[in-house]
């Protein structure tokens, strides 16, 4: 076929208009030939290249059928029509004794036999284990049929919902699909003790990363405190043994000699002597009202306190003391 050429655009063209084309993978061989005899002398023609090129189209999808059949002669029981280039759904169920049929047809625009480069079937069960069966075609039509009874250790004979999706693409063809076709309720025998597992499925190493489900925490229902007298009651007992030892203290008279008598050291004496009830009262309130790290925050406060004004006393009586054993 010799190429025509546009003036206009400055190349050589080819219509493939009038040689009806056909849908499908073809090799163009280019041959540079001289029209005129005089420009042999001045032209070197000679070689060829071949080059790859698809042409695509519309598939025509006819006579999709599925059903679920008794026996090898097909005789189903259920059979439904498919429309596999629009969003229709079917709903089976079966057994192990019993077979699943699907067959359907791909034509070219221009009416012939198209066979695809993947025909695939897929049946994924509710567990997400996953089976897929390459759809073979031959001249006239496209047709896989599962036997459940010589499949039942391929499917681990696992019960239950399985999603069938099929999908068909090629290059050349435009409208390629990935077509949900319903679901199949399969009705397997038990497995025995040494079937094979399902295998472990993948982790998604994204889902950390996804909200994650609610945590509700149950506390346990707080015990049955006593009446309110009862605790003041007790608190009163609980301090009976500080009385005593006060009463103790003013019946056998308390040693006050060392007590500073002038008015710095004797403030640094009370503060010191204040510092330690503020650390015996911040040690009751850890009991009744405060936490952990707040007490440990006060404490932190009036131990510097404390070591500063201790300091002070007792520098202050140790230099009173040394005074007094050199005089």
């Amino acid at each position: 076929q010799e190429l025509q050429f546009d003036l206009d655009n400055n190349v050589h063209y080819l219509d493939i208009t009038p040689l009806k084309i056909d849908v499908g993978k073809y090799s163009l061989v280019f041959e540079i030939t001289l029209q005129d005899s005089e420009h042999e002398t001045v032209y070197t023609t000679g070689g060829r290249n071949t080059e790859s090129v698809v042409v695509t189209g519309l598939i025509k999808v006819d006579k999709a059928e599925i059903g679920i059949s008794e026996n090898d002669a097909g005789s189903a029981e259920s059979v439904e029509k498919l429309d596999l280039l629009k969003d229709t759904k079917v709903s089976l169920s079966a057994n192990h004794l019993q077979k699943l049929r699907l067959s359907f047809q791909l034509s070219t625009p221009l009416g012939r036999t198209f066979k695809p480069h993947q025909v695939f079937l897929k049946l994924k069960h509710e567990s997400k284990v996953e089976h897929l069966f390459v759809v073979p075609g031959s001249a006239r039509q496209f047709k896989i049929v599962l036997d459940f009874l010589g499949l039942v250790e391929k499917f681990y004979y696992l019960s239950g919902t399985y999603d069938l999706e099929l999908s068909v693409g090629d290059a050349s063809m435009e409208n390629s699909f990935l077509r949900a076709l319903g679901q199949l309720e399969l009705d397997l025998p038990e497995a025995p003790e040494k079937a094979p597992r399902p295998p472990a499925q993948a982790v998604d190493p994204l889902a950390k990363f996804r909200p994650q489900k609610e945590i509700e925490h149950i506390f346990r229902v707080p015990e049955k405190r006593p009446l309110q007298e009862v605790s003041l009651a007790f608190t009163g007992l609980t301090l009976l043994p500080f009385i005593g030892f006060l009463i103790g203290l003013m019946r056998l008279g308390v040693n006050l000699k060392n007590f500073p008598s002038l008015p710095g050291p004797a403030a640094f004496a009370s503060l010191f002597h204040a510092g330690i009830a503020a650390v015996l009262l911040l040690y009751v309130l850890f009991w009744v009202k405060l936490d952990l790290f707040t007490t440990l925050k006060y404490l932190s406060f009036l131990g510097v306190f404390l070591v500063f004004v201790g300091h002070r006393t007792l520098s202050h009586l140790s230099n009173t003391t040394a005074k007094q054993k050199t005089a």
